[in-house]
């Protein structure tokens, strides 16, 4: 279980270049990931997962402003936190039609590709 959660940690860290995520949407889904709300998911649906979330909490919820404007992940708001969470996670599973229009959002907002790049250095 162990190797499967940090391998979903793994994709969940990763950013478009030059694109960094809010600090509170990172707090977010590192806290997704570490309590286990990804365990059930295969490692592809990781990232649109992340995306729906977040752009669930956007609109949904006042967790990220919170977050935002404290600096602060409080007892108070990782208890909010999980319940949007869990409530976003059942419609989610459920395939929920409501959600669709999550996630086509969040593929929207998402990058379309994460690709990464190498610098070759010639000397001579």
């Amino acid at each position: 279980q162990q190797l499967t959660r940090g391998e979903r940690l793994m994709e969940l860290l990763k950013q478009p270049q030059f694109t960094p995520y809010p600090v509170e949407e990172q707090v977010v889904s590192v806290w997704t990931g570490t309590n286990g709300y990804l365990d059930d998911l295969e490692v592809s649906e990781v990232l649109p997962f992340e995306a729906a979330l977040l752009g669930y909490l956007r609109r949904s919820s006042s967790v990220l402003e919170t977050i935002r404007s404290t600096g602060q992940l409080t007892e108070e708001t990782e208890a909010q936190l999980k319940a949007d969470v869990e409530a976003f996670r059942s419609s989610y599973a459920a395939g929920d039609h409501l959600l669709t229009g999550e996630v086509a959002a969040a593929e929207d907002e998402a990058p379309a590709e994460r690709t990464s790049e190498q610098i070759v250095l010639k000397r001579g």
